[in-house]
């Protein structure tokens, strides 16, 4: 089977060989799969937050693993499991956040690869981190604070006084698409969503769905909270968490 699954990513890396923004993406893919393939080891890719840059020289401990450092592409590979299931990460490195979450193994490969870590952050700041896969090309975070603002990639900045602000938007894939914000007060509402820009006139599409969309909340200076996608429905806008007088309401739908 993954023979089959090498010589199809040989194919479409042949055919993508010149197309300009997921083409790195799309290598560390096809060499990732090769590396299972002919090692029989699996690769994780830490990247940055704030910019999608990968994250050199990370200590990264894997459950039944052990110890590991990260090289310049961002990367860790070890062994794969005997078993399907979930995996325990900790992941620590030079001025980002210490992070602990969990990675699944399906059918000897990993469900999805690449972590997207934040930077340190004040201890009063909220950081909201959107990783998913190659497709859809275009997936749109958006945190809106009723009767306020509504921070997007339509308007990047909440206040002029930079008070929250969209530090990356992401249009080709993978992501990250990040959101920080500074100032959360505690008596308003607000919603974090995400929206499937690439299928928005589709009402039907399902990508959303399959783009193993993980979104990651930092504050207080640590990893708060990890929001996987459903899967097997339909639905082009993805509502994550709701925060309300300072409380985290997981809402976790998918409608259009």
């Amino acid at each position: 089977m993954k023979y089959l699954l090498l010589i199809a990513f040989s194919l479409c890396f042949i055919y993508f060989a010149n197309a300009q923004g997921s083409h790195d993406n799309f290598k560390n893919k096809f060499d990732d799969v090769f590396e299972e393939d002919e090692n029989e080891n699996l690769t994780l890719r830490f990247f940055n937050a704030l910019n999608g840059e990968a994250i050199p020289d990370a200590i990264v401990q894997i459950e039944k693993f052990g110890e590991f450092k990260s090289d310049e592409e961002g990367k860790v590979r070890f062994p794969i499991p005997d078993e399907d299931g979930f995996l325990q990460v900790h992941f620590e490195c030079e001025k980002f956040i210490t992070s602990d979450f969990k990675v699944e193994v399906i059918a000897g490969t990993l469900f999805f690869n690449r972590i997207s870590v934040s930077p340190e952050l004040d201890l009063k700041h909220l950081r909201i981190v959107l990783d998913w896969d190659a497709t859809p090309k275009d997936l749109d975070a958006h945190f809106v604070k009723s009767n306020g603002y509504h921070i997007s990639y339509r308007h990047t900045r909440v206040l002029t006084d930079g008070s929250g602000e969209l530090d990356r938007d992401d249009m080709d894939g993978y992501g990250p698409e990040t959101i920080t914000i500074r100032n959360i007060d505690d008596l308003a509402e607000y919603e974090y969503l995400v929206h499937d820009y690439t299928n928005k006139a589709n009402t039907s599409s399902a990508a959303l769905a399959r783009s193993k969309a993980t979104v990651k909340v930092y504050g207080e200076g640590r990893l708060l909270y990890v929001f996987q996608i459903p899967q097997s429905r339909k639905g082009t806008e993805w509502s994550v968490f709701k925060l309300s007088q300072g409380q985290f309401i997981e809402t976790n739908t998918l409608s259009n």
